[in-house]
């Protein structure tokens, strides 16, 4: 079996029919979950490795949790639009999601074999146990800017706007400040850019 085939096999047999009741929908031609809570959207999305082959399917998920009402809050701020899908608030590889638990390899893996239903059960139980109930921390501004200050790569423009969408004015310049004393040429502008927008002294 192709690995995409055997893959979505699993996910419309064993993933489906539990996360379609949480409130996902289920997009096959990606394949991709997603689900709406207030501001805030979820979804899981799957990779295949390109080392899968024949009878063997290698693969990750990779999660995000994204709002339309940041895009709107920056275009009302700065004038301007995000870049294009740029609303994302955090984002991140399921390996670097806290207590994931990987298959039997780096990653889980699929080999056409009776065996699959136990490891794609590991992964499910991932899904369920750990992947959601993690994300499912962020409920208001506040919690996603504390989310997005402990992601693998920090960005703490992004932070800042978080902390001020929750009113948090000090945690907001408090962060801009960490992030412009550790800033590479690459990101300086932008920090400064919020620094003298945000907190010049009138």
């Amino acid at each position: 079996m192709k690995p995409k085939d055997l893959l979505n096999f699993h996910i419309k047999t064993d993933l489906l029919p539990l996360l379609e009741p949480l409130g996902f929908k289920y997009a096959k031609s990606t394949p991709k979950f997603s689900r709406k809570t207030g501001h805030f959207s979820l979804s899981l999305s799957f990779c295949i490795s390109p080392y899968s082959s024949q009878d063997e399917c290698i693969f990750w998920t990779m999660w995000d949790v994204s709002s339309n009402e940041y895009g709107k809050w920056y275009e009302q701020t700065w004038g301007t639009q995000l870049a294009k899908a740029n609303n994302v608030v955090v984002a991140s590889a399921d390996w670097n999601i806290p207590n994931w638990l990987e298959g039997n390899e780096e990653h889980f893996t699929l080999y056409n074999k009776k065996s699959d239903k136990k490891e794609f059960s590991k992964f499910v139980q991932n899904v369920i146990n750990i992947g959601i109930p993690h994300y499912e921390q962020i409920i208001d501004w506040n919690t996603a800017a504390e989310m997005a200050l402990n992601e693998e790569g920090v960005f703490y423009e992004r932070v800042c706007d978080f902390y001020l969408m929750a009113n948090e004015k000090k945690k907001a310049k408090d962060v801009l400040t960490y992030g412009l004393e550790r800033a590479t040429d690459e990101n300086y502008e932008d920090l400064k850019q919020r620094m003298d927008k945000y907190f010049k002294e009138n």
